[in-house]
């Protein structure tokens, strides 16, 4: 059966609405606030079965209001209209759809009406049709309206519109009534245009905006549980106080409609009475604390100021406590880190880039950097000093002292000689080797060949004392060389390690 719903919201940035973030939700876009450059990005919902942006019938298609079927330039504009910290940005109607209407008969139901309201006041209605969500109830198709606070015309944002002024801004203008009786009749038109939809559809069921008392209906309406209620009590599966509390003035008002219109009177009285002193004091309680200025109130330059102030007194926090310094080093380098894997050239890239837009503090920090680390610097110099210092010196003694080398080389070498061998081993080795290699030559041959070597060397003038070259004898003259050469280039440079 269909049930008739209506429902305004004001979007004031006084209680931290921001247009760009509501507009980018309902609308499932992604969209930039320009005037504090937050994101808002719900480019991922598919829930979103129609939206549109409707203006007045004289300013439809026009080539000079095109900017506003672009939501982003649309309530950008918006925001930087509201110049004050609690400018009313936008007025939003969230209207029920009657499920037993096709989506066709619905979308044109919810345009004629927001037709309707631009023609009226002169502004800029954003159309959004939602469908219902998994696990939700399959009836809530619903459609929000959002209506700029302002006319729209070809030079841009205008003034406000007749329903945002207050009686005697109206009467000044001609326009009768108040912005109450403007809402009222509202709530009947949506009602009225429902149901012409169900007439034109061939429906007989209707809706009626109108109370149960104005509909000489005796019953009681069902309680209202706010939003922010209801979802937290779906999300804990569990009852809340505030919930409870609104089920048991809902209870007692049953009880009351059932024993007379007299009890119902005098229990309508007392919970009204009950709820205007809960009322006054929250207020006052609010009035006792002092102002506090919403987020979304400030500007891009605020807000950078506020970061700051925040960030410094953090600061001052972790400084005093070694322990949250630490950690916070510790992150920072992570995070450095991290980045520093996935693209280290991007990130030298823009270490570059920084230092060539600001030369003068990177000159600051780097000159802060080297006085902070002198210290360390000259200690690390002055071990490796030391150090170098101590192997020239072990280098020098060293060479100073062949003799205990030498000694303690032969001594190395007869304790790694190993034990003699016997006559008998060295006969049968001899026996051994005659049998594979064979007689050997006479003593005859053999003078004969010496005498033959002996006249080669004379007729090649070569003396028999001298020591013919070896490869290891080559090697061990190459790295003596080595080594002067070495002693001599440290001797040339390192003129402050000598003695």
């Amino acid at each position: 059966m269909a049930v008739y719903f209506l429902r305004c919201n004001i979007l004031s940035r006084g209680k931290g609405a921001r247009v760009t973030r509501a507009a980018a939700y309902r609308a499932g876009e992604r969209i930039r606030d320009e005037r504090t450059s937050e994101l808002y990005n719900h480019s991922g919902r598919d829930d979103v079965a129609y939206k549109e942006v409707v203006l007045p019938t004289d300013l439809t298609g026009r080539d000079d209001m095109a900017w506003t079927q672009d939501r982003s330039t649309l309530w950008n504009a918006v925001e930087h209209a509201g110049r004050n910290r609690n400018a009313r940005l936008a007025r939003e109607f969230l209207v029920l759809l009657p499920l037993e209407l096709s989506p066709q008969q619905r979308t044109q139901l919810v345009r004629r009406f927001a037709a309707e309201l631009a023609d009226k006041y002169r502004c800029a209605v954003d159309v959004c049709i939602h469908l219902p969500r998994p696990g939700a109830d399959s009836r809530n198709h619903h459609g929000h309206l959002m209506m700029t606070s302002r006319q729209v015309s070809p030079d841009g944002i205008g003034q406000r519109s007749t329903l945002e002024r207050n009686r005697q801004e109206r009467t000044a203008l001609g326009v009768a009534g108040s912005a109450k009786d403007d809402y009222l009749a509202i709530r009947a038109r949506w009602a009225q245009l429902s149901n012409e939809a169900f007439q034109e559809a061939g429906l007989q069921i209707r809706i009626d905006h109108r109370s149960y008392a104005r509909q000489g209906i005796n019953r009681e309406p069902s309680p209202m549980i706010p939003a922010r209620v209801f979802y937290a009590e779906r999300d804990s599966q569990a009852g809340s106080a505030a919930g409870d509390e609104i089920r048991a003035r809902y209870r007692e008002r049953l009880e009351a409609r059932a024993k007379g219109a007299d009890e119902l009177s005098r229990v309508l009285q007392s919970q009204q009475a009950q709820l205007k002193a809960r009322a006054r004091e929250h207020f006052a309680s609010q009035n006792a604390q002092p102002k506090r200025i919403r987020w979304s109130m400030l500007t891009r330059e605020e807000r950078k100021a506020r970061r700051r102030e925040l960030y410094a007194a953090r600061r001052a926090i972790e400084k005093a406590d070694p322990a949250l310094e630490a950690k916070r080093r510790a992150k920072r380098h992570a995070e450095y880190q991290a980045l520093k894997q996935r693209n280290p050239e991007a990130l030298r890239e823009a270490a570059r880039q920084w230092r060539r837009e600001n030369p003068e503090a990177a000159k600051a920090i780097s000159q802060r950097s080297w006085n902070a680390h002198r210290e360390e610097r000259n200690r690390q110099k002055r071990e490796y000093r030391k150090i170098r210092a101590q192997e020239l010196s072990q280098a020098r003694r060293e060479s100073q002292s062949p003799a205990k080398e030498s000694t303690s080389l032969t001594a190395k070498q007869s304790a790694e000689k190993p034990a003699p061998i016997t006559a008998e081993e060295s006969a049968r080795r001899w026996a051994l080797y005659r049998q594979t290699h064979g007689p050997g030559p006479t003593a005859e041959e053999s003078a004969r060949n010496w005498a033959a070597m002996r006249e080669r060397q004379k007729l090649s003038g070569t003396s028999e004392t001298q020591t013919p070259n070896t490869p290891e004898r080559d090697r061990e003259t190459t790295s003596r060389d080595d080594e002067d050469t070495d002693r001599k280039r440290h001797r040339k440079h390192d003129h402050d390690f000598e003695m």
